[in-house]
């Protein structure tokens, strides 16, 4: 089995040879850690099947060809990462609540009309944030930065569901963030603000925050710019980090006396909250959570 399958190595014949029938779609992928935890869930439920890290293009429309490829090799689901959240939504003949109001999706389940997304984001992260501080979202004043992301805008809807007090969206100047909050503002029963990277409004917000997520992609390589200060960070506020791994944000919020953690508590529970989407069980979590160390 391959690292990273694109378009062009997915024939018919090499995935009924290696059994694949899951994956993850993403541009990059190499670096996912969903196979090892989907892997480790399919064997603690006796489910045959091998989930692979598929390379799809950026360019128009390939995408969408991909999907169409899936589904005539019989995949059963995929999972979706950057940059095609708002597209796997887009291509859903069906979606369900979370996806339709952020307008993104991060499961496809393959259904015999076509593909229905689900957005297990939000779901897995409310459940990482209460493993970390024993928490809910509801208890917590709320800064995420990236909001118009495709993973941040389904955290921004997560939290502002769960009745988060005091909701703050961030994210560099784009028609879209004004957008999200307007489609927000009904759900929410705090809070709910904006404001731009880098200015005096958005570093006061960060500095009074509870919990600051980091929903760019900013630390998926090493040499990346932090996306604020961190002399705005106070001893026990909250870093979430949604980059699996260690992270220069993360190291220099530790060193702030911050509370911080990196996405793997949020990878574990949307892929487990995925896998239910697949096959109507939830899996064992902790042989999945092991398979992530």
């Amino acid at each position: 089995m391959l690292s990273v399958y694109t378009a062009q190595q997915l024939t018919a014949a090499e995935t009924e040879r290696m059994g694949i029938r899951l994956g993850v779609i993403g541009n990059p992928i190499a670096h996912s850690k969903s196979p090892q935890m989907q892997h480790a869930a399919l064997q603690a439920c006796g489910i045959r099947g091998r989930y692979a890290r598929l390379l799809a293009d950026t360019t128009p429309g390939a995408f969408e060809s991909m999907l169409t490829q899936l589904a005539e090799l019989g995949f059963v689901g995929v999972n979706v990462t950057v940059p095609f959240k708002k597209q796997a939504f887009a291509a859903a003949v069906q979606a369900d609540a979370l996806s339709t109001l952020c307008g993104a999706a991060n499961t496809l389940v393959r259904h015999a009309d076509g593909w229905h997304c689900h957005n297990t984001d939000g779901p897995g992260f409310e459940k990482a944030i209460a493993e970390l501080c024993g928490k809910r979202l509801s208890e917590l004043h709320i800064v995420i930065l990236g909001a118009c992301g495709g993973a941040g805008s389904a955290l921004a809807t997560q939290c502002a569901l769960a009745a988060c007090p005091h909701l703050t969206l961030i994210n560099r100047p784009r028609p879209q963030l004004e957008e999200l909050a307007e489609h927000l503002r009904p759900h929410a029963q705090g809070s709910l603000h904006t404001a731009h990277f880098g200015t005096p409004q958005a570093e006061q917000l960060i500095q009074q925050a509870h919990l600051i997520v980091n929903a760019t992609s900013l630390g998926l390589a090493e040499g990346d710019p932090l996306p604020f200060e961190p002399q705005l960070l106070q001893p026990g506020q909250m870093v979430y980090d949604i980059v699996t791994h260690d992270t220069p944000l993360r190291r220099a919020a530790a060193a702030r006396g911050c509370l911080t953690d990196n996405g793997l508590g949020m990878l574990l529970w949307q892929g487990a909250f995925a896998f239910e989407h697949w096959f109507h069980t939830l899996p064992p979590i902790e042989p999945m959570r092991d398979a992530l160390r």
